[in-house]
């Protein structure tokens, strides 16, 4: 016997909605695997480009900072510019390309029911593959450079599930909102572009000046970054008052998602 399923207006309750997001956990998958398949659709080096985006920016913030700024740092400055980079690039990917999941697939969402939080979520696993890519080139570069490993290894797990849910914060408001206000699609890759030069991606955060600390602290990035830089290349760990931006962003992330849950029904309307 076939199920119906009734779509009404009234929110359902937060354990009916994941049991529905379970339910169609497979969807997930296959909306991942259909954009891999088309993003490097006839293009000559294909998912070669995930190679090598990342290692052309990383040479030429390395001819900027380490030879015209002279920036110094514990680590080979390109170690050091590549982790950070990392940590941004699955930031922003999740953020400039899960943002806009649901207005990129409304006619999909016109013809059938699923829970909406898939398509941003399977943003999310693309974001990761290319992550994922991208860490295999840094351990590589670090075994060039014999930089060893050590127990402070065992919390880069946290740090990159901060990283995601980070990205995730925004996705997951951005997709709420920007169904009925589409300008904040546009202006959402501006402050992206601008972010990246407010967080120590390319500079250590011991060039900014005393009194200035609260601006990086205030960025719940830079406390990401910073624990990426402690797991893999044995810097500090991040001082309290970047976990405090943290708790606040997992806090947001937490609250735009019940907040998606309770109006997802009704962005069909907007679609």
């Amino acid at each position: 016997m076939q199920t119906v399923k009734i779509i009404t207006s009234k929110p359902i309750s937060a354990k009916e909605y994941w049991m529905e997001l379970i339910k169609f956990r497979s969807l997930i998958w296959v909306f991942a695997q259909q954009e891999l398949k088309t993003m490097y659709a006839q293009t000559y080096f294909g998912i070669l480009w995930t190679v090598i985006r990342p290692l052309v920016t990383l040479m030429i913030f390395t001819i900027i900072f380490k030879f015209f700024l002279h920036v110094a740092t514990q680590t080979p400055y390109y170690l050091f510019a590549f982790t950070g980079m990392i940590a941004w690039n699955l930031f922003s990917n999740i953020t400039n390309n899960a943002s806009s999941a649901i207005v990129q697939k409304q006619n999909l969402i016109r013809k059938m029911y699923f829970p909406k939080l898939i398509l941003p979520l399977s943003k999310i696993i693309i974001a990761c593959v290319e992550a994922g890519i991208s860490f295999m080139i840094l351990l590589l570069l670090m075994a060039y450079e014999r930089v060893g490993f050590s127990v402070n290894l065992f919390t880069l797990p946290l740090f990159i599930l901060l990283n995601i849910l980070c990205g995730y914060a925004v996705a997951i408001w951005m997709n709420a909102l920007s169904i009925r206000f589409r300008d904040l699609n546009q202006i959402l890759p501006t402050i992206i572009g601008i972010g990246v030069w407010v967080t120590p991606v390319f500079f250590p955060t011991t060039i900014i000046p005393a009194g200035y600390e609260a601006f990086v602290y205030a960025n719940p990035m830079a406390g990401i970054i910073k624990g990426y830089r402690f797991a893999l290349l044995g810097e500090p760990f991040p001082e309290f008052f970047y976990w405090t931006s943290i708790f606040i962003m997992v806090a947001v992330m937490i609250v735009g998602t019940w907040y998606f849950s309770q109006v997802e029904d009704s962005m069909v309307d907007y679609a």
